[in-house]
């Protein structure tokens, strides 16, 4: 904390002590906390010459939506969720960012003779003499809880404002040098840091002729991140930033460049490849996050249903043949041939694995990393790998038809064999196979199964909320569930801070699992098309990707959009 911010924190009104003794009283009252523990906090706001509900908040002593309320009780002063709060976009352009920024706060509704503002820190509520000279009206108070309030804040004014705005007060961008200032690239890991903890995957600044744009890929979607105004005039020195934490040649701006760096957010370390991109309007930087401490979900958690867990448990429980996982790039294959292998991984199996990169580490097992420019390819691991005595074998994708051969070979060999492939649903795999030059025959002996997948994104619990279906939503709902009586209502989210106002906070599986019967392969080996195969699969029980996928609405996890947008137009 600078110098500065301490004066201003010590030069801060306080809150008057009899709001505070009431808040002890209460907590003593109610028991919502140990006697000692209180008096212990209440020490420590005495010697910090701090409020007590503050210590309360940053010592996490109680759920501070139970301390709004009972502040609210005290004061009188309305408690608030930004779930079921509608922001009015007059009362935003009415309150500049550096009061927002200062007093933690977030203006709710501008009327004609006052405004409501909304805070989690009665420090503000403190303030609302000067507030209303500030702002030439009478000011209205709400409570609200500090998360709700920060994020309001993020998607109303942009991300990390007080940084920007510290930012913004300085004398210069750039060094003569070229190099970015302390404040810029102080601002590029306050958003660095902010959408780690959003779960992001991706970060993405991409110039335009007027503006910059921010992004993030968070649950698969690509979310905008609002900047605060102005903005947009620093993007060149934002790319110098990261370039040099990446360590690039900042000086370069006509070519391509690649990079990385690790970066610690709270404790976890993060690994951070960036890809520099020239376009007509200055350079596109993309921040692939890497999280070092991920860990994998063992299989009965990968969110299959018990039918498709007991066909997949059948194919893992054979002593030979292949298992393909199928989707498209962030489909979730590489969770589920983990879990399938953390089944499998015991002292009387040998596990080995090819894979680029190699994503978790699984103790116990052999693992690869493919290296082609020395060499080092799927197929010529492949090879080796088979002189190395192993029972299962992984293979992250088969890529061509030397390595698809190889895998089918060695699953014919006595070798228990999963890999991956990108197609579109599960019967698509053996098509695909055997467009690659691998014989039908082959196709039908070796493949045990196949696993296709999707993720969708998963409704917010905090603003979910009902609706009713439309026409074509329920035409497609009977089409798929024939007799059922069919659903009315569906679950959505309305949009919150919690989500980013987007209404899906995390993701789920969908899953298609086949298992090749005499039929199935019969029809393989005759060239059948892959509809063919799929109605002879679903025939057999086959639960189809949008079927799994209508069942995750009705069961309240997720809506009839995402399934449409994993799946595609139902025609």
């Amino acid at each position: 904390m600078t110098e500065q911010v301490k004066q201003e924190e010590a030069n801060r009104t306080r809150v008057p002590e009899q709001v505070m003794d009431r808040l002890s009283a209460l907590l003593s009252e109610r028991a919502l906390l140990p006697a000692d523990k209180l008096e212990a906090y209440q020490d420590r706001a005495r010697w910090l010459h701090q409020d007590l509900d503050r210590i309360l908040v940053e010592e996490k002593a109680l759920p501070e939506a139970e301390l709004i309320g009972l502040l609210s009780e005290i004061t009188g002063i309305e408690e608030i969720r930004m779930t079921e709060t509608t922001i009015d976009p007059e009362a935003i352009a009415a309150v500049p960012a550096g009061l927002v920024s200062r007093f933690d706060l977030v203006p709710v509704r501008q009327e004609v003779d006052r405004i409501i503002l909304a805070t989690c820190d009665l420090h503000a509520v403190a303030e609302e003499d000067h507030l209303r000279l500030l702002l030439g009206r009478p000011v209205e108070w709400r409570l609200c809880p500090s998360e709700e309030i920060s994020e309001s804040i993020k998607h109303f004014y942009g991300v990390a404002i007080d940084t920007f705005l510290h930012l913004e007060s300085g004398e210069s961008i750039e060094t003569a040098a070229g190099h970015e200032n302390v404040e810029i690239s102080t601002y590029v890991r306050e958003i660095i840091f902010d959408a780690a903890r959003s779960g992001a995957t991706d970060i993405h600044f991409e110039p335009f002729a007027d503006d910059t744009r921010l992004r993030y890929r968070i649950d698969g979607a690509m979310t905008n991140i609002p900047l605060p105004p102005g903005a947009g005039k620093h993007h060149r020195a934002f790319a110098s930033a990261i370039k040099v934490l990446a360590q690039m040649d900042i000086a370069e701006h006509r070519l391509p460049q690649d990079g990385r760096f690790t970066l610690r957010v709270d404790d976890t370390e993060l690994d951070l490849r960036v890809s520099v991109l020239p376009t007509r309007h200055g350079e596109a930087v993309e921040l692939r996050i890497l999280n070092r401490e991920t860990t994998f979900i063992t299989l009965d958690r990968v969110g299959m249903s018990s039918d498709q867990l007991a066909h997949l448990e059948g194919l893992i429980s054979q002593p030979n043949g292949i298992t393909f996982f199928t989707g498209p790039t962030g489909s979730g294959k590489t969770t589920s041939l983990y879990g399938t292998l953390a089944q499998l991984n015991d002292e009387q199996r040998k596990i080995v694995t090819i894979e680029d990169p190699v994503e978790y580490q699984i103790k116990g097992i052999t693992q690869l990393q493919v290296h082609a420019g020395i060499g080092f390819t799927f197929a010529s691991g492949l090879r080796s790998v088979l002189r190395h005595d192993p029972d299962v074998i992984l293979i992250g994708e088969i890529r061509d038809v030397e390595t698809a051969t190889i895998a089918i070979r060695s699953s014919l060999t006595g070798h228990l064999v999963f890999s991956t492939l990108h197609t579109n649903d599960a019967p698509s795999a053996m098509i695909r196979l055997v467009d690659m030059g691998i014989e039908p025959y082959l196709v039908a002996s070796s493949v045990r199964g196949v696993v296709a997948q999707r993720l969708v994104r998963s409704i917010c619990q905090n603003c979910k909320q009902e609706r009713t279906l439309e026409a074509w939503e329920q035409e497609q709902f009977a089409s798929l569930f024939a007799g059922s009586a069919g659903a009315k209502r569906v679950q959505c989210g309305a949009g919150c801070p919690h989500c980013r106002f987007t209404g899906y906070r995390g993701r789920c599986a969908i899953f298609e699992v086949m298992v090749l019967n005499d039929e199935i392969r019969s029809m393989v080996v005759d060239r059948a098309v892959s509809a063919a195969i799929m109605d002879c699969a679903r025939k057999d029980g086959l639960v189809t990707l949008r079927e799994s996928g209508w069942t995750r609405v009705t069961d309240g996890t997720t809506t009839p959009e995402e399934v449409l947008r994993v799946t595609g137009d139902p025609g």
